[in-house]
């Protein structure tokens, strides 16, 4: 793959739902011979098109971040994606990609109110007063806004292909 190419939204789509909750593959173990796979599924999906209940569910599961944030479609996620990784900075983080690291982040800024999103925070710790760190009962608080920002990574697979781990937006 050149480091130097120009995605489609097609490809873009395709990258985002191939890998969707399963793990890349990386490789094969030199001493078993069984294939190796990166550390963690893809889960683009949590952040593109996801309901209030999904993001609510996310939130106040312990070992989930307390923050949530997806594009408010499936679509709007791919064109975010797209122009993450077409920009300079996406451009740049590829090359690294097949130069050596095994995962590479890009945080870009996106185009300008044209990504309307939606933020999920768990709510124990204003409504608790505390860190409730059970969270399963404690709700979340909802917020929608448009991403100034787009968050994605990438991790190396083999064949000079690379599996998008997550995309997500920043909002200001």
């Amino acid at each position: 793959m050149s480091f130097n190419k120009t995605f489609t939204l097609q490809e873009v789509k395709g990258l985002l739902t191939i890998y969707r909750g399963n793990h890349a593959v990386v490789g094969l173990d030199p001493l078993t011979g069984r294939i190796k796979r990166a550390p963690a599924p893809a889960h683009a999906h949590i952040h593109g098109g996801a309901n209030f209940l999904e993001q609510k569910a996310r939130v106040n599961t312990p070992g989930q971040p307390r923050q949530t944030s997806t594009y408010c479609t499936e679509h709007d996620q791919a064109l975010a994606t797209l122009e993450i990784l077409n920009s300079p900075a996406g451009k740049a983080a590829i090359k690294q990609l097949f130069t050596g690291s095994d995962s590479v982040v890009i945080k870009a800024k996106l185009a300008p109110n044209r990504y309307a999103t939606a933020v999920a925070h768990d709510a124990s710790h204003t409504r608790l007063g505390r860190h409730n760190q059970g969270r399963l009962i404690a709700g979340a608080t909802h917020r929608q806004c448009v991403a100034t920002t787009g968050f994605v990574k990438l991790v190396r697979g083999v064949g000079g292909l690379f599996q998008i781990q997550t995309s997500f937006p920043i909002c200001a």
